[in-house]
């Protein structure tokens, strides 16, 4: 173990079902090579810079809509790196790199998830030396030898299920959280439009309808939907209530669902990547094809039915194989150059970049403090009082006729809901095997309800 006197590295978790384990993977990483670790949601580490005090912050948002943020964290003197929480998966990789040109001013190291990626960014940005081709570490834990964490969770949903589809919704514009914009996209659904809105919101539709079709197709096999973290779930729940196949789940890792499936389905969704990976039989499903608003990478490493037929037809014999699903290796290729570490490790990488860069400099915290009312709103969310005066406060805001403070709360709670010590310490737990150290302490970080130190002990 390296010695960094302690250096604290902050890992801030936008979404807790997607984020979490890999971003403790590559905390554990950091953890074994002697640094301290800070890891929680984004909006409670923001809120309590100041007490947590980073030598080293690993930023879940590097684009130009951050660049205040990233302004005053370059000034108080802080290193920070960047890593997408999507990086690959993109309609137009040029506008994804643009994105990128003004905020590589203010950060000291860029994460890409693929050479593909980091070349774009760097034709929009000269000082290339900040672009590291590193991977995202949720994907390190896909590998064979490591996904048995997953394997193993999974054990309690087919003993729950027994054999079941599993079917991953990308809809959140046509099924957002909101229920007023619920109501504007229903509004603007229009068949015959070639508009973005129209193209998703069909897609929805014909998605919807396929899961009748396939629990008629298949009446003994269960179907779980999983919805998008953004999406709304009541949508689902009641077009689906009574049928009892059909179950609407969001709590999870969504790779722990995928590990029990017996069959994918997904439309240009990053789970269809993670399902192909996994070697989990997945399929894109595409009644309506327009490459202009689709991502086309899950669509690649998928098998892709365009039509009901054929949808049928290739989950029919998946459910009587008993093979693994095998990417091919121009799938493989294709797919590396946007997930570098499909092979490797991105925790790993991510961690050597850190020692390489210059970690000295003069912090100044005091730039970080939060303003009297923040302050003191954070010292409510943390006591005893936290439940009654967020009660308070979104039933004043609902008699004022203002709903956007309470549905910004609920989306911010289905997207990150509680994350206990326990569970901090049963995930590191199950990755044990892959660590080379004995233990970690994990302690509440003051003033916080979901943020912990991850320390060497």
């Amino acid at each position: 173990m390296n010695n960094h006197n302690q250096k604290i590295i902050s890992i801030p978790i936008e979404t807790k079902i997607r984020e979490f384990d890999g971003k403790l993977w590559v905390g554990l990483n950091a953890v074994e090579r002697g640094y301290s670790v800070v890891l929680g949601p984004s909006f409670e580490i923001r809120h309590a810079l100041e007490i947590i005090k980073p030598d080293i912050h690993i930023t879940k948002d590097p684009g130009d809509g951050n660049i205040e943020f990233l302004k005053q964290m370059d000034d108080a003197g802080i290193t920070v790196c960047g890593l997408d929480t999507e990086g690959a998966v993109f309609e137009s990789i040029d506008r994804f790199a643009i994105n990128k040109t003004e905020l590589l001013n203010h950060i000291d190291a860029f994460y890409a998830w693929g050479e593909k990626p980091a070349s774009a960014v760097r034709k929009h940005y000269s000082g290339t030396d900040k672009i590291h081709v590193t991977g995202n570490p949720r994907f390190d834990l896909l590998h064979p030898n490591r996904r048995f964490i997953y394997k193993e969770r999974a054990k309690t949903l087919i003993e729950k299920y027994g054999r079941f589809i599993l079917i991953n919704g990308n809809f959140s514009s046509a099924n957002p959280w909101s229920e007023k914009l619920i109501n504007s996209s229903e509004e603007v659904y229009d068949p015959s439009s070639s508009s973005r809105i129209s193209y998703n919101n069909r897609i929805f539709h014909l998605f919807i309808e396929v899961i009748y079709h396939l629990q008629t197709e298949f009446p003994e096999t269960h179907i779980v939907i999983r919805p998008h973290p953004s999406e709304e779930n009541e949508t689902y729940e009641a077009a689906f209530r009574k049928y009892e196949h059909i179950h609407v789940e969001d709590a999870r890792d969504v790779r722990d669902w995928i590990a029990g499936s017996s069959v994918v389905i997904h439309h240009d969704c990053t789970t269809g990547i993670e399902s192909a990976m996994m070697g989990t039989p997945v399929v894109s499903y595409r009644p309506v094809q327009n490459e202009e608003y689709e991502s086309r990478l899950p669509q690649i490493v998928s098998h892709e039915a365009l039509s009901r037929r054929g949808l049928t037809e290739y989950i029919a014999a998946w459910l009587e194989a008993d093979d693994s699903y095998k990417m091919t290796d121009e799938q493989t290729n294709e797919l590396k150059q946007c997930f570098y570490n499909i092979n490797g490790s991105a925790a790993e990488l991510m961690c050597d970049v850190i020692e390489s860069l210059d970690t000295t400099k003069q912090r100044n915290y005091d730039l970080l403090e939060p303003n009297l009312a923040d302050s003191l709103k954070q010292r409510i969310k943390s006591s005893s009082l936290h439940n009654q005066a967020i009660a308070a406060y979104d039933g004043f805001h609902k008699v004022i006729g203002d709903e956007s403070i309470p549905e910004q709360r609920q989306y911010r709670r289905q997207k990150f809901p509680i994350l206990d010590r326990h569970e901090v310490i049963d995930t590191i737990e199950q990755m044990k095997p892959l660590l080379e150290i004995d233990a970690v302490s994990v302690k509440q970080v003051p003033r916080t309800n979901n943020t912990y130190y991850l320390r060497p002990e």
